[in-house]
């Protein structure tokens, strides 16, 4: 086992590298990084989009976060994503049996407000999925929810959820508003949110490292985000290298023991944190991860 001093000192001279790679034990180097392994990965938006959000833009700004990235795979990459037909579909997560859809969706409710809290879903914790509710910390912007191979890291399935019960998105240009106001302004933008989450989606994990779209915090009228830095677009080319094999961290073995990783994004301000499932989030500044193994 390494020592805790030098393993506190590798996680914290990681936090602000141009990127770091998500593992299966979130900041310990000693496992395997997440990736995925097939040349093509299909996503796909909710038909029930954003009520809030002015006409259909919310479609198209999440588009847009989802073309940053495959800009740079088309430069420098093996994989391709894709966008798939819109689909009548609420709930995340990975099924070991049937169809698994990588989902990109807005939860317009609180569970806490919803939900009674004698309900079964919350010691389950499927509160979400049962009844269509933003059940994660309020400060958290929105979520990705990735199933992997506990082993190998290979990625399998990863949705992405925002928290429309709390914030209020936009995907216009402008100044900083708060609601009521949210037109021809800037509350917590669309576009910003999605390309932070599309990172964990392909493999990366928050780093502090200035000016990163990996950067956990995201406050109001932040739109920086929207443009996929250079340390990040460094991890396309080396974890995913054009013409060959997807990088893995160590050798891969492959397991029949899945596990979940999420993690969130917040707006708190600029100490606040973005959460990875293989839970990660981002919060009101962005979350961090929590994790749970699927056996």
């Amino acid at each position: 086992m390494m020592p805790l001093a030098p393993l506190m000192l590798a996680l914290t001279l990681g936090q602000v590298d141009p990127y770091v790679r998500s593992r299966v034990d979130a900041g310990d180097t000693r496992t395997q990084c997440l990736y995925w392994t097939s040349n093509r990965v299909v996503w796909n938006q909710s038909t029930y989009g954003n009520p809030d959000t002015a006409g259909d833009s919310e479609f198209d700004a999440i588009r847009a976060s989802f073309q940053s990235w495959q800009d740079i795979f088309a430069e420098c990459g093996n994989l391709t994503l894709v966008e798939g037909p819109r689909v009548d579909e609420r709930e995340v997560g990975y099924r070991r049996q049937g169809t698994n859809t990588n989902l990109v969706l807005f939860r317009t409710r609180d569970c806490n407000s919803v939900v009674p809290a004698t309900d079964a879903c919350w010691a389950d914790d499927t509160c979400a999925n049962t009844h269509d509710c933003w059940d994660d910390d309020d400060n958290t912007i929105a979520i990705t929810l990735t199933t992997y191979d506990e082993r190998s890291g290979i990625i399998y399935d990863s949705d992405i959820s925002f928290n429309a019960a709390r914030f209020s998105f936009t995907t216009a240009n402008g100044g900083t508003c708060f609601p009521p106001v949210t037109t021809h302004c800037v509350a917590t933008d669309v576009q910003n949110t999605a390309t932070h989450e599309v990172g964990h989606l392909i493999g990366l994990d928050h780093t502090r490292a200035t000016g990163s779209t990996m950067n956990p915090s995201a406050p109001p009228g932040e739109v920086s985000k929207r443009v996929v830095d250079s340390g990040s677009r460094g991890f396309v080319c080396d974890a995913y290298p054009q013409g060959q094999a997807s990088q893995s961290c160590l050798h891969p073995v492959t397991s029949i023991e899945l596990g979940p990783k999420a993690g969130g994004c917040s707006a708190a301000g600029p100490g606040g944190a973005l959460s990875l499932v293989a839970v990660w989030s981002l919060w009101l500044a962005r979350r961090r991860r929590r994790e749970e193994a699927v056996r």
